[in-house]
């Protein structure tokens, strides 16, 4: 199975993150097959799934209090760099 595979069946309908543990063909020393739950995949697929969404940096930010005016401070100081980006970019 490769990798577009195992992605592909990793996700779970209706479960926007989710993610399935599913079972990978493994061999033995002796060149047997058998089936092992690849749970270390299912955690990558998730975590992967949970920073894409933004979740976890809105989780962080939720730790402690931030007052209005903070908020509004960084916002106007995130609004001033990306102007001067675009600035540096026209020129």
């Amino acid at each position: 199975m490769n990798k577009k595979h195992k992605i592909w069946q990793s996700h779970i309908p209706g479960a926007a993150l989710g993610a399935e543990v599913i079972n990978t063909k493994m061999y033995d020393k002796n060149g047997n097959s058998y089936m092992k739950p690849d749970v270390e995949f299912a955690l990558r697929f998730w975590k992967r799934a949970m920073k894409d969404s933004g979740k976890l940096i809105e989780f962080k930010s939720r730790t402690r209090y931030t007052k209005k005016s903070e908020k509004r401070r960084v916002q106007l100081q995130n609004a001033k760099f990306f102007q001067w980006v675009e600035d540096q970019n026209n020129q």
